[in-house]
């Protein structure tokens, strides 16, 4: 087997005989002593067998992880996603036929099965296609704590609403305004430390949430429902 050497003087390619292989000799050009590269550090690379047409005969398929979304993580966001309509209709019933406003147990319910549909929906359509993650149990669990986290952060933002931005039973709006866009702005640090997203996708995950919210609202035919 011949060995390929490069003269490091005159940079001149040539073979020599594998019978070299580790020793030193001149270079057939300008001289230069050359140190020959042992057997054992010859790199060989082995060329494809190819067709009468010249093409690979076979090509070697690219794994690549699988990114689809769990069977466990679909159920949980579409089962959550149903329990939360449930809860709206009951409390939609309730509206119409005993109080004007929704049990504080429905709406604590209904916005925690929301936060957790969003969540995890919004964590399969944002994560990265080829980050090679593992999307186990843990990372549906983290999901889900994210969503809980954004229903306690909504009702935290009613609570001051209440306290704060209601006076003589009118709503001071444009306080309203400025806290859901506040609470908005500080919920979209979680799921970029969590998650590790950018702030545009934390932000956009946060936004799932207030546009189920928002369109709960108006199933129970009152858009309030947000800030009640």
């Amino acid at each position: 087997m011949a060995i390929d050497v490069i003269c490091p003087g005159c940079h001149k390619r040539f073979q020599v005989s594998d019978q070299f292989a580790g020793k030193k000799g001149p270079c057939p050009a300008c001289k230069t002593m050359i140190e020959i590269p042992k057997l054992e550090d010859v790199v060989v690379i082995h060329e494809r067998e190819r067709t009468a047409s010249g093409v690979p005969a076979k090509l070697d398929s690219i794994r690549r992880k699988s990114t689809t979304a769990g069977k466990a993580e679909l159920v949980l966001a579409i089962g959550t996603l149903i329990g939360g309509l449930v809860l709206t209709m009951v409390g939609r019933i309730q509206l119409a036929e005993v109080d004007p406003n929704p049990a504080f147990l429905i709406k604590l319910l209904a916005g925690g099965l929301l936060g957790i549909s969003s969540s995890v929906l919004g964590h399969i359509v944002l994560r990265g296609q080829d980050d090679g993650s593992v999307y186990d149990r843990k990372t549906i669990l983290v999901s889900s704590a994210v969503g809980l986290a954004y229903t306690v952060a909504w009702r935290l933002q009613v609570l001051i609403s209440d306290v704060v931005l209601v006076q003589d039973g009118n709503i001071i709006l444009p306080g309203v305004v400025i806290l859901a866009i506040a609470f908005t702005v500080i919920s979209t640090f979680l799921p970029m430390f969590v998650f590790e997203f950018e702030f545009q996708e934390g932000l956009i995950h946060v936004a799932l949430f207030i546009c189920s919210l928002t369109v709960y609202s108006l199933i129970l035919g009152d858009i309030a429902f947000i800030i009640k």
